[in-house]
């Protein structure tokens, strides 16, 4: 079984495609926690209770008590600032739920004519409401996402429904690994009768594996599997170095340092970032990222700091807490 695990993970790194295009609802690839951010991006293996990780996968609800509350606030880049938060209950006989929103504005932008002339100011913003829900099967999870997404540019609007399909497979208790169907829908309206954005489908594949006597936990991701091209840059000429940077632009990798259940240290490196926003004479450390988690009492913190060029990088902040420890104390 597990030969066969293995086997299933690395067949999509060399290549499921699809024909390319344009997307629209870029804010759907967004990062909307900073665990995820902090391990490159994007997790969708990690089901040890943490309610965040509902953006990344439904699956992995089933270990998440109800009454869990998460609040994220992102400040992205120039005046683009990105906020998410979650919240887990139960109904009745049918088990816990989770709902969530993300919501992104893109700021205030002049509104002018083609010759300069400035006629007002008009504003930008993407929202995105779920609903999951998760149900264990021994030792296999299924979930599923319910989106409603839409995006707003001034008196224009585009709206779509979609789903996230994943599953979980937990091979042990240190070892998991997830599978997540993204973004599966259609469009409901247009912002013109002209545009058709392409919604930003994709395909991802990880495993989590902690080794039993070591302080450690490591994710790998594998993305993008269904899109084959990856970038716009001429490729390498030597054919070696061209599959091998193909592949690992398609895997995120990261650590969480476990030096406690109350203090954490993460970090996480993006191949494909780096590759597509270094700068010619050096990287600058793009592609990596790092965080933290500190736990005081029924709070839980989390910073990370995800670096994306030279100038610099994006921040992450949550908190997290379940309601659950409250009542004890009241």
């Amino acid at each position: 079984m597990k030969f066969l695990i293995a086997i299933a993970f690395l067949i999509p790194l060399y290549g499921w495609t699809q024909i390319g295009g344009q997307s629209g609802y870029q804010s759907l690839n967004i990062t909307s926690n900073p665990r995820a951010a902090a391990l490159g991006g994007t997790t969708v293996s990690l089901a040890d209770g943490d309610v965040s990780q509902f953006f990344e996968n439904p699956a992995t609800l089933d270990s998440v008590r109800s009454q869990n509350l998460f609040f994220h606030f992102n400040p992205y880049f120039a005046d683009v600032f990105v906020y998410s938060g979650v919240y887990t209950f139960n109904i009745g006989n049918v088990g816990n739920f989770a709902s969530g929103i993300n919501y992104v504005n893109y700021g205030s932008f002049e509104l002018t004519d083609e010759t300069g002339g400035q006629f007002g100011i008009f504003s930008a913003q993407d929202y995105t409401f779920l609903v999951g829900k998760a149900h264990q099967l021994g030792p296999f999870t299924l979930g599923a996402n319910l989106k409603l997404t839409h995006s707003s540019i001034e008196n224009y609007g585009s709206t779509a429904v979609l789903m996230d399909i994943g599953g979980v497979f937990r091979v042990n208790k240190n070892w998991t690994v997830g599978m997540v169907f993204k973004n599966i829908g259609a469009r409901v309206s247009e912002y013109t009768p002209f545009s058709s954005p392409q919604i930003p489908f994709d395909i991802k594949l990880g495993t989590t594996f902690k080794p039993e006597y070591m302080p450690l936990r490591f994710t790998l991701t594998s993305t993008n599997l269904v899109d084959d091209n990856l970038s716009l840059e001429q490729e390498s000429t030597g054919r070696s170095s061209k599959s091998i940077d193909k592949m690992w632009k398609r895997v995120n990798l990261g650590a969480e340092v476990l030096l406690s259940k109350n203090f954490q240290f993460l970090i996480g490196y993006s191949h494909k970032r780096k590759q597509e926003l270094r700068l010619k004479e050096t990287g600058g450390g793009a592609g990596f990222s790092y965080g933290l988690m500190v736990k005081v009492k029924r709070i839980e913190f989390r910073f990370s700091r995800a670096t994306y060029h030279v100038a610099g990088g994006s921040s992450f902040i949550s908190l997290r807490t379940d309601l659950n420890d409250f009542k004890k104390i009241l």
